[in-house]
């Protein structure tokens, strides 16, 4: 099991889990997908959101991240009195991924961030 640490560093602001990304863990079939599209593979990856955004994540630009840690200092969305908010709602109907993260954010809003690190925040 990871520490109290880790598992903050590989659960993202948004509730994506890091640790069981494809992008992250850098797998031959993502690697795949984008050598098909013509994308150097040297190119994939991410240290995650809690890393240096402008070295190495896969999306430094992330108005999600924006919002609920630079513009809010919030650590998860789920601490927000807005959440879940239009735009967190709308991302979560783009991928499957993301619905899960939605719904780990509502289960964390619903036992309490630290509770729900402490009980479920192993991620993996």
């Amino acid at each position: 099991m990871r520490n109290e640490n880790q598992r903050h560093w590989f659960l993202a602001p948004c509730g994506l889990d890091c640790g069981s990304c494809s992008i992250h863990s850098r797998t031959d079939d993502e690697l795949d997908y984008w050598v098909q599209r013509n994308v150097d593979p040297g190119k994939i990856g991410c240290d995650g959101c809690r890393s240096d955004r402008h070295k190495h994540h896969w999306s430094p630009d992330c108005s999600i991240l924006q919002c609920c840690v630079y513009e809010r200092k919030l650590e998860f969305c789920a601490q927000c009195a807005d959440f879940p908010c239009q735009a967190l709602t709308a991302w979560g109907k783009e991928f499957e991924h993301h619905a899960e993260a939605v719904a780990r954010l509502k289960e964390m809003k619903k036992m309490g961030v630290e509770q729900w690190l402490k009980e479920r925040g192993g991620g993996g």
